[in-house]
């Protein structure tokens, strides 16, 4: 193994190269003293993706099993370490970390962005990589009820599973890990066999395509860090009492999601003139109580919006393959749209010349209103503009003096401008962006504020986004209960 020279800083790197990685074994501390040292060895150490268009990132993994002190700015060194891994088109895990640094990436959430690798000491056996093999066919539906609620999961129901996050695990971390990012099916999940599937490619299309997971896998891939919100995130809270999953708040999450551009595939296949939408099958169906017949889940988009909305076909999510909950072996992911439009257990590309008129393209999934004697009606696309209060939870007690407030925020039209925040009758303040804005990913916030006065209160938060549209101070009421973006409150007890 090739080993750095020990820093003045007190600190050395190992290099250990195998054929599909690279470890880097970390002695001493991480802190601000050798901070520089430690991006810019690593940042040397670190190899350039030996297949840029590669399915599989180059794995690189830092073990940290002789780090004994990370502080704030070593954190802040691992994150620019897995920044300057994804500039070079490598997968950073880190591994084997001390009982005190694991609790404060678990504190600071770092555990959310990093993948943990599974080797035990120099030499030891590197993690399952992404694949088609031993990925799961069919999952129980008391097994699936029984994972969610153990992850910690408010679940709706059972069969089919619909379960949202719990509000306290959205604090922080730029994704969510895959057992807490919220499910929702209209159906049973499909059996599907990884060896016979495949994406069908066909209608007004000059080269019809069968493709098998392998070979997506082989096409240049893009990852995306996307947020996906249930169009009904927020229906319990409208009066009157809307019909529909009565989803709360936690219907939403952030994933970095792996896969081809769909607009690729599209190009492959060659589009014909005529054509004007293109509608994605998943294999989930099921009869409804208006139908004797089962139906499939289908959506569509227009032909500029399948090929200008930056949308995936997705095979993996947070660098693992696919979940079977989220739509193994292939779902779409349309950023910056209701998750409605990210079809799971994609097997069919229809490419047609007139409008789709399936059940959940035009019987559902629209916002409907009574304006005068007519009724309106608006279908379901772009995410409204939202902001969640992660932090403090409502009725929870604090203490008086500074009490810091977070939270998330995101909008399918443009990023984030700014979030405002107010206690009580005040006025409302400018809260902190963390980090650079996102275009099609949550964006956190935090203000410190002073409670000085015992006391019952109530805080609130407002997002605007860039497209100037800002979060109503009440709820909009529609039949079918979707897009309530109204501003939360959460009330507080004052000590």
């Amino acid at each position: 193994m090739a080993t750095q020279p020990l820093s003045p800083s007190g600190l050395k790197l190992q290099l250990e190269e195998k054929p599909n990685e690279t470890i880097i074994h970390c002695k001493g501390k991480i802190t601000a003293e050798n901070l520089e040292v430690f991006q810019r060895e690593i940042r040397d150490l670190m190899p350039e993706s030996r297949d840029p268009i590669a399915a599989i990132a180059y794995r690189v993994v830092l073990d940290l099993s002789n780090v004994s002190h990370v502080d704030s700015s070593g954190l802040g060194a691992l994150l620019g370490a897995w920044t300057a891994a994804r500039d070079k088109g490598c997968d950073l895990e880190i591994a084997n970390l001390n009982p005190r640094v694991e609790k404060l990436v678990e504190i600071t959430k770092l555990d959310t962005v990093f993948k943990r690798g599974r080797i035990v000491a120099a030499g030891g056996s590197p993690s399952t990589p992404l694949g088609i093999e031993g990925a799961l066919t069919a999952l129980d539906r008391e097994e699936a009820c029984q994972q969610a609620i153990d992850a910690g999961m408010v679940v709706h129901r059972a069969d089919p599973l619909n379960c949202e996050t719990a509000i306290p695990a959205l604090i922080g971390g730029v994704v969510m890990p895959n057992a807490r990012f919220y499910v929702r099916n209209h159906f049973q999940v499909p059996r599907l066999d990884p060896s016979s599937w495949r994406l069908n490619v066909v209608g007004l299309v000059e080269r019809p395509l069968s493709l098998s997971l392998r070979d997506l896998m082989k096409m240049p891939s893009q990852t995306q860090f996307v947020t996906l919100e249930c169009a009904g995130n927020g229906r319990s809270l409208l009066s009157p009492r809307v019909n529909g999953e009565q989803w709360n708040l936690g219907a939403v999450s952030t994933a970095e999601w792996t896969g081809v551009p769909l607009a690729e595939v599209l190009d492959r296949a060659g589009i014909k003139l005529s054509a004007r939408e293109v509608v994605f099958r998943g294999a989930d169906s099921g009869k409804l109580d208006t139908s004797s017949e089962p139906i499939r889940f289908e959506r569509s988009l227009s032909m500029d919006d399948a090929q200008g909305s930056e949308a995936l076909l997705a095979y993996a999510m947070n660098g693992e393959t696919l979940p079977i909950q989220h739509g193994y072996p292939l779902r779409v992911i349309v950023p910056g749209w209701y998750a409605v439009a990210s079809v799971k257990w994609l097997t069919e590309l229809e490419v047609i010349s007139g409008l789709f008129s399936g059940h959940y393209q035009t019987e559902t999934y629209f916002f409907e209103w009574q304006r005068g004697e007519q009724v309106v009606r608006e279908p379901i696309s772009l995410q409204r503009v939202r902001s969640l209060i992660t932090e403090p939870e409502p009725d929870s007690e604090v203490e008086q003096g500074e009490l810091p407030i977070r939270g998330v925020a995101w909008s399918g039209a443009a990023p984030i401008a700014r979030v405002e925040v107010r206690i009580g009758g005040g006025s409302w303040q400018d809260a902190r962006l963390v980090g650079g804005r996102k275009r099609h990913s949550w964006q956190a916030w935090e203000l410190i504020a002073r409670l000085e006065q015992p006391g019952s209160t109530v805080i609130s938060a407002r997002a605007t986004d860039m497209a100037s549209r800002t979060q109503p101070d009440s709820p909009e009421w529609n039949r079918l209960g979707y897009g309530n973006n109204a501003i939360q409150k959460v009330r507080v007890d004052i000590r």
